[in-house]
């Protein structure tokens, strides 16, 4: 075995052991900083060749990188990728299975079915293997490309009933595309928290261009949320207290502009009524409400309701998009109260799993993505419950259940959060560069090696 001289060669040794790649160029770079360290140690005491003396201390780079390479390897998420897959699999079934008898196309609903659970899966696994700490290395990249899209997006694709259907898809990941232009203003000052607000402005003006109020209020809640951790982390550099100044005031502006929109705006004064009081608008916007409420009072706790001899038609004129927002009270109906508390309380533990691991998260970039997926499937399954118990304000569809196309989104996004607590043993920041190997983890690693 030819000897190792200098840092470089026995870096190189080293790294040819370590099979993990996103771990290797991080592993390496913690150890060229512990060798140099030693070496300058030696060369302060006045011996000769201290870059030779430091590489010999390490000892032998293969022993070395071997133990490094059973130390770090990624971490599998064996048990949310398998409870993903299942409820995106019992999602694919009940969304064929509950309007089967709503259209003749029963080949074309099957294969759009079935579509969309693969490609779901496809988007998993790609946000799955993706590493994270490479998009907090381009944030601007990301923030603009996503930006990009909506706008050719708003431009391109029709509207449908006066709403850019696909562009509301794309605005349920500025939450996470708000996380990483975030951590991209770290470390600036008054100048980075300013330019990390205005960073949202772009997204909000998208949210209501489309319109799209629940990705707004999505938005607006996230944002603000990770603001707050920052401020707590004094990412800016100018103090926890004072970090709370200007979200506070924005926050402020916000919800002024919100109560002042909604007194002068007669359309979100009578959504508001109708959704608390339906009864007062029976023909307009309370209807959704009522119907909603009467299926729901002829349902079963197991098996299909009575509809008093309607039709499958009757029932598709009864309750307004039966098929995709309203598709959990279709489940209720003709499964029965236990199937939809089932399902809820699927998703419920997936997303308090998910949410729990973010807490535990070492990296602050994974914790921010994390928790803007976390709190993107919060949203949605809470606002989507309330609409399919008849509050009928905010529609959303729900995670992993409702639409083929937003399936795959919602596995692409979880697949996102999985990619982080993968890489959870090579993660941290530091302010200058990317890093993501704990010193002392390393350090300890390096102990046991040399004992």
């Amino acid at each position: 075995m030819p000897e190792r001289k200098t840092i470089q060669d026995y870096l190189q040794a080293v790294g040819e052991q370590i099979r993990w790649k996103r771990a290797r160029p991080v592993v390496l770079w913690e150890l060229e900083r512990h060798l140099e360290d030693q070496r300058d140690a030696f060369a302060a005491e006045g011996r000769e060749n201290p870059e030779e003396l430091a590489v010999a201390e390490m000892g032998d780079p293969v022993s070395v990188g071997a133990e490094l390479d059973l130390l770090h390897r990624p971490r599998p998420q064996w048990g949310l990728l398998a409870l993903t897959i299942l409820l995106a699999a019992a999602g694919a079934f009940l969304r064929f299975w509950l309007t089967r008898d709503f259209s003749i196309y029963f080949a074309e609903k099957l294969s759009h079915v079935v579509g969309g659970f693969v490609l779901g899966c496809l988007a998993l696994l790609c946000g799955y293997f993706l590493d994270v700490g490479r998009l907090g290395r381009y944030p601007g990249l990301a923030y603009l490309g996503t930006l990009a899209a909506s706008v050719v997006s708003l431009a391109v694709f029709p509207n449908t009933n006066g709403v850019s259907y696909y562009t509301r898809y794309v605005s349920l990941c500025f939450p996470v595309v708000y996380a990483l232009w975030l951590y991209g203003c770290r470390g600036k000052g008054w100048k980075g928290q300013a330019f990390a607000i205005l960073g949202g402005v772009p997204l909000a003006v998208v949210c209501m261009e489309i319109p799209h109020a629940f990705g707004l209020l999505l938005l607006l809640t996230a944002g603000f949320v990770m603001m707050l951790l920052a401020a707590a982390w004094d990412w800016f550099g100018i103090g926890r207290w004072k970090s709370l100044l200007l979200p506070a005031a924005a926050a402020a502006g916000v919800l002024a502009a919100a109560i002042d929109n909604v007194h002068s705006s007669g359309y979100l004064a009578a959504r508001l009524e109708a959704a608390f009081h339906p009864e007062t608008d029976p023909l307009g916007a309370g209807w959704t409400s009522i119907m909603i409420k009467k299926v729901l009072e002829i349902s079963r706790w197991l098996g299909e309701g009575d509809l008093g001899g309607g039709s499958v038609e009757s029932f598709e004129m009864m309750v307004p998009d039966c098929d995709q927002s309203a598709l959990l009270t279709t489940l209720i109906y003709r499964m029965g109260w236990l199937p939809f508390l089932l399902v809820a309380v699927a998703l419920a533990v997936l997303v308090v799993w998910l949410l729990c691991r973010c807490v535990r998260q070492k990296s602050k970039l994974g914790r921010l993505v994390a928790l803007a997926v976390g709190m993107t499937l919060l949203g949605e399954a809470l606002c989507s419950v309330a609409w399919n118990l008849g509050f009928a304000f905010l529609a959303a569809e729900f995670p992993l259940v409702t639409g083929n196309l937003h399936t795959v989104l919602a596995m692409g996004l979880i697949g996102l959060a999985l990619s982080v607590f993968r890489g959870d043993s090579i993660a941290r920041e530091t302010r200058g560069r990317a890093v993501h190997l704990p010193r002392v983890r390393l350090r300890i690693s390096l102990e046991r090696i040399e004992q």
